[in-house]
């Protein structure tokens, strides 16, 4: 019982590995000249309208805890996996369309002298 719940425990804290689409876009510089361009209007659009399905997945552990405890965790951790290609794919695209140095590039030349 006591390694079913260290488990269900790390499985919590590391349900959200990827960052939401919404939150990368809050953390970009707006200042940047490739801010206003229209591929990055548009990035930044089809990041808002991204879902994160967090009511669904709610649902999902509520009634499965009730069913299993720890089976609804479970499943909504494995949900929430299966997004985290399509969350990072979409978070390039978003920082390689609104920031001009979007590997951060610059930083790392600066950093190694």
């Amino acid at each position: 019982m006591r390694r079913l719940l260290v488990l269900a425990a790390a499985a919590t804290v590391l349900g959200g590995c990827v960052t939401s689409p919404r939150e990368t876009v809050l953390t970009l510089d707006s200042t940047d000249r490739k801010w206003n361009s229209k591929r990055c209007i548009a990035a930044r659009k089809e990041a808002a309208r991204f879902d994160e399905h967090k009511d669904g997945h709610t649902v999902i552990k509520i009634v499965g805890n009730l069913i299993v405890p720890f089976a609804g965790t479970a499943t909504s951790f494995a949900m929430n996996r299966l997004r985290d290609d399509e969350r990072a794919e979409l978070n390039e695209k978003v920082r390689r369309a609104c920031i001009s140095d979007p590997l951060g590039e610059k930083r790392r030349r600066v950093a190694s002298r």
